[in-house]
């Protein structure tokens, strides 16, 4: 009788156990989707959202996450994000709060920050309230858009086509022009004292002109596409000042995040220096295992159901390992050795099992046995003894 209430009492315990993993597993998953967290609507209005503006990005107010995106919604040529603010939270933020639309770094995700104005007293705000964004930040897009307009108005082919005529007009005839400018350089040096040299002097003028002259069809093409450039940058003068101010304002946002960080960054750099040097130190087995792995994928496939479908396993027994001793057995790294490519890692189609290395990292190095160890003690506790508690 007393065993029937002990196999009953195991059995209510069980389902008490489980229906508690159940609850808990239950309240996390709502926890983590925010099924507890009670918010109220609140409507943002900017210009643009941003390139990386998404539904559930944060909305933060003095750095703390108040609330999240909920939806974004175009309306004509702005553009209304819909926020739900945690309702504890709301009492907290003014009014005349403002909003700026930005992020850490140039390419990441954009969040709602909420600024409070430094003389702020008026009442809190309440929900259905709309907040007009007054700055969003400065992005590559932008900067890139009015790049490509300046690009198009400067007419590539045209441009070109100026600099093959230059090309053109002076190819091959470097030594001539060269020849023309020093003897141009001793006539004037020697004009007075050298009379009858001026006279070679004026036959090898000549012959340079004749060059000149040759090219002149060329050159006055090159002088005409230089001035049908000139012109397109002066009609497209706003777009160019437009891009300098768009770059100006990219570098500044680039220098308030990067350079309050600059300390960090040194730090970051300086810790990676050893990281680097042990994966340098560990390239040749690095690549020699990334390389095996590649080849030993094909044969993997088939064995995760590559053509059937089903994951193939093969279970067996294998002896088991000594038990765990103290302190004899805390780990010691006291191991040193170049990256080895040796045995399976240079030959994955060999079958033979490559052998153990034995290396200084316990007081007692670990000895794997090979062979089944009969443990009687374990055995007459499996078929004689009570079932295990706890």
């Amino acid at each position: 009788m007393a065993t029937g209430h002990s196999m009953l009492a195991r059995r209510l315990a069980a389902v008490l156990l489980v229906a508690a993993i159940v609850g808990a597993v239950t309240l996390s998953v709502m926890q983590f989707f925010d099924a507890f967290r009670s918010t109220v609507p609140v409507t943002l209005t900017a210009d643009r959202a941003g390139l990386v503006m998404n539904p559930d990005a944060k909305v933060r107010l003095r750095g703390v996450t108040i609330g999240r995106v909920a939806k974004i919604s175009p309306d004509g040529d702005h553009v209304v994000l819909h926020l739900d603010v945690d309702s504890d939270e709301l009492s907290r933020v003014p009014a005349d709060v403002t909003a700026q639309i930005r992020s850490n770094t140039i390419f990441g995700a954009k969040s709602v920050d909420l600024s409070v104005p430094q003389n702020s007293s008026g009442p809190n705000l309440r929900a259905g309230a709309s907040i007009a964004a007054d700055r969003v930040q400065v992005e590559l897009n932008t900067v890139f858009g009015r790049l490509v307009d300046v690009l198009a108005k400067l007419q590539p082919e045209k441009l070109n086509a100026t600099l093959g005529a230059v090309d053109t007009a002076l190819h091959g005839r470097g030594e001539q022009i060269g020849q023309g400018l020093a003897d141009l350089s001793t006539t004037v040096g020697a004009l007075n004292p050298a009379l009858d040299s001026l006279n070679a002097d004026f036959r090898d003028t000549a012959t340079v002109t004749n060059v000149y002259a040759d090219s002149f069809a060329d050159i006055a093409r090159a002088l005409d596409n230089v001035t049908t450039t000139g012109n397109t940058l002066l009609d497209n003068a706003s777009a160019l000042d437009a891009l300098l101010v768009n770059t100006t304002g990219l570098a500044n946002t680039v220098n308030s995040i990067v350079g309050p960080k600059k300390q960090t960054l040194i730090g970051a750099l300086t810790n990676l220096d050893p990281v680097s040097q042990m994966l340098g130190y560990q390239a040749p087995g690095v690549s020699c295992f990334l390389k095996t792995a590649a080849g030993v994928l094909p044969k993997a496939l088939p064995i995760f159901g590559d053509k059937t479908g089903y994951i193939s396993l093969n279970a067996g027994l294998l002896p088991g390992k000594e038990p765990y001793r103290y302190p004899e057995d805390l780990p010691k790294v006291n191991a040193q050795g170049p990256p080895t490519c040796a045995y399976g890692l240079s030959d994955f189609n060999d079958p033979a099992h490559p052998p153990f290395y034995v290396t200084d990292n316990a007081a007692q190095p670990y000895q794997p046995r090979f062979t089944a160890k009969l443990n009687p003690e374990k055995l007459f506790q499996i078929m004689f003894g009570s079932a295990a508690r706890g």
